[in-house]
């Protein structure tokens, strides 16, 4: 490829990616993952099991847990990098109950940790647990845990593992496990349930009631919420990816300007770049495939909530936030669009340049594509939304 095209294409990507993704959206506040493991002292001397314990710990949060909570908007927070001022063990108490997810490193079996880790499960919350093989408590051995080998490629894998395990449960909430359960179940009366048409006592194990309409307006809210932090993920990638292409433009003009041996300095750019590209390629996989599946799911209550509505427009009253945030969700998926559709012709053409940056490209354009598919969808629903009363324009968004 031209040295002026791939320049030109680069800088083009630049320019592209400047309009966010999620700009109808606002600023949404950033979920917490609150993390829980091995803290150490790094003030400790060199070699020391409390200078070894934080050096690892930081490793995991560093090159495992934070990039995987980066690419669904999730902000990772250990206890000590809370710089609020007050008791730290009522700041850890009130992370573990109130957290929307928790991320619990087992590594080593800490006592502490494992303290935290039952406190935690009797919220019935998001929590994932991870640790390195042969250093895992085995009362832990029944729930799922994510183990990895501390070897470069282990650290990887467990990376990788970890954002599925993200993409699986942020938005069903996870299942709890068996002691929450048994927990739960403890503090529930024994009732019988009367069916009001009839007068009789209802048999709650063959008569399950269908959800209700505030049942479904909660579990839609929830989906829009999910949905918003993926269109904000895909923004942040984005963003990434721009980051990628400034550098690499630097970079080729640096050895354009060299001279001899131009050529060879500029594939080098180019090898460097789709190994760039490919950890980015990573996290648009997982994104986009979970904001497919997030719509498969809520898509169907979306349609029926819409309808509903609009043959009982009373019940606007009852809900007058849910046809602007959802104005506000078809909105920032027809910006998603054009950006998504802009960002797939750009990597198609960046990829030309080499081999190596054609199958990057590749599995990138094929991630913005599905997520230019998905938010089709998500702007159907506003041929819905316009057959419902007229959403003021001058409402505050509050965002799903």
């Amino acid at each position: 490829m031209p040295e002026a095209t791939l320049l030109r294409i680069f800088d083009s990507q630049t320019s592209a990616s400047g309009t966010p993704l999620m700009n109808k959206l606002g600023s949404p506040t950033t979920m917490k993952a609150f993390v829980i493991g091995p803290i150490g002292d790094k003030d400790a001397d060199d070699g020391s099991p409390a200078r070894l314990a934080y050096e690892e710990g930081i490793q995991v949060f560093e090159e495992v847990i934070a990039p995987a909570c980066i690419a669904f908007g999730l902000e990772a927070v250990r206890a000590d990098m809370i710089s609020q001022t007050g008791e730290i063990p009522e700041q850890i108490f009130r992370q573990l109950r109130d957290c929307p997810v928790v991320i619990a490193d087992l590594t080593g079996a800490n006592p502490n940790v494992m303290y935290e880790l039952g406190l935690r499960h009797t919220t019935g919350r998001v929590t994932i647990q991870l640790g390195e093989k042969g250093r895992l408590p085995f009362d832990v051995a029944a729930i799922r845990t994510i183990m990895f080998k501390r070897t470069e490629a282990g650290i990887v894998q467990a990376r990788k593992d970890l954002a599925k395990s993200l993409a699986a449960n942020l938005d069903t909430g996870g299942d709890p496990v068996t002691a929450t359960r048994i927990w739960f179940e403890a503090s529930l009366p024994d009732l019988k349930v009367t069916n009001l048409e009839s007068g009789k006592a209802a048999d709650t194990a063959s008569d399950e009631d269908a959800p209700g309409f505030l049942e479904l307006l909660a579990e839609m809210e929830t989906g829009m919420q999910s949905l918003t932090q993926t269109i904000v993920a895909a923004g942040s990638i984005v963003q990434d990816i721009s980051v990628v292409c400034t550098e690499a433009t630097a970079s080729v003009r640096q050895a354009t300007a060299r001279g001899n041996g131009a050529a060879t300095a500029r594939l080098a750019v180019a090898e460097l770049t789709a190994a760039k590209l490919n950890e980015q390629a990573a996290r648009m996989e997982v994104v986009s495939g979970e904001f497919a599946r997030t719509v498969d799911r809520v898509e169907p209550g979306i349609q029926y909530l819409l309808t509903r509505l609009s043959e009982e427009p009373d019940q606007l009253v009852a809900t007058p936030d849910f046809p602007v945030q959802l104005k506000n969700l078809c909105d920032a998926a027809h910006s998603s669009i054009e950006s998504s559709d802009a960002m797939r012709k750009n990597l198609i053409e960046i990829g030309k340049a080499s081999r190596s940056l054609k199958r990057s490209c590749d599995r990138l354009a094929l991630s913005f594509q599905r997520f230019s598919e998905t938010s089709r969808r998500i702007a159907d629903w506003s041929k819905l939304l316009d057959k419902l009363a007229p959403v003021s324009t001058n409402a505050e968004p509050t965002g799903p």
